[in-house]
């Protein structure tokens, strides 16, 4: 069996979906993958990775957890939180990124990571949700994930380009049912 964790925010966890234990892109790609693998969500909701925001996620036990489950695969998709203004720093959020990966990279199962550039922030009614910050996404966060891959020789998807507008979104920065499919499925080609 291939055990494969997802760690992430809410866009991993499900937010916004009606059952995430069946929709998420975690739950998605499980069905996808087939039963040779075990996929686990360790998203958490606000999660940033930044180790002094709002929410770190090296401070979640959903951290902790998929340290100690020893993965084979490690799927890192986090950043949408680092834009929040009061936790955005481009400096901190290269090493705490960083830092966290190396976390996966030294385990002793020795997994495959890939790090996943986050999807876009959209604004829902004139309104950025959460204050997230689409321009820190498109000029921050996704060129720094991009090159801590390359630094690292780990593989890099973008998800940039996947969904193009709104329509995808439940609030402009969850995916809807159809947007975590999609989320899985390009996950999928890149495995």
């Amino acid at each position: 069996m291939i055990k494969v964790a997802c760690i992430g925010d809410s866009i991993t966890w499900g937010f916004t979906l009606l059952n995430p234990f069946r929709q998420s892109y975690p739950a998605v790609l499980q069905t996808l993958l087939g039963p040779g693998y075990e996929v686990k969500n360790f998203g958490h909701n606000d999660a940033a990775a930044r180790f002094d925001s709002d929410t770190p996620y090296v401070h979640r036990s959903e951290y902790s957890r998929s340290l100690a489950w020893e993965p084979d695969i490690v799927i890192i998709m986090l950043g949408t939180n680092d834009t929040k203004r009061y936790n955005w720093d481009p400096e901190v959020f290269r090493r705490d990124y960083s830092l966290i990966v190396d976390s996966y990279m030294e385990l002793l199962s020795e997994p495959r990571v890939i790090l996943v550039g986050p999807i876009r922030i959209f604004q829902s009614l004139n309104v950025l949700p959460w204050s997230l910050n689409p321009q820190t996404m498109e000029e921050g966060v996704r060129p720094i994930v991009a090159e801590l891959a390359l630094e690292k020789g780990l593989q890099y998807i973008s998800l940039q380009d996947l969904l193009t507008d709104s329509s995808y979104y439940a609030d402009g920065i969850h995916p809807h049912k159809e947007g975590a499919r999609m989320i899985a499925e390009a996950i999928f080609r890149s495995l």
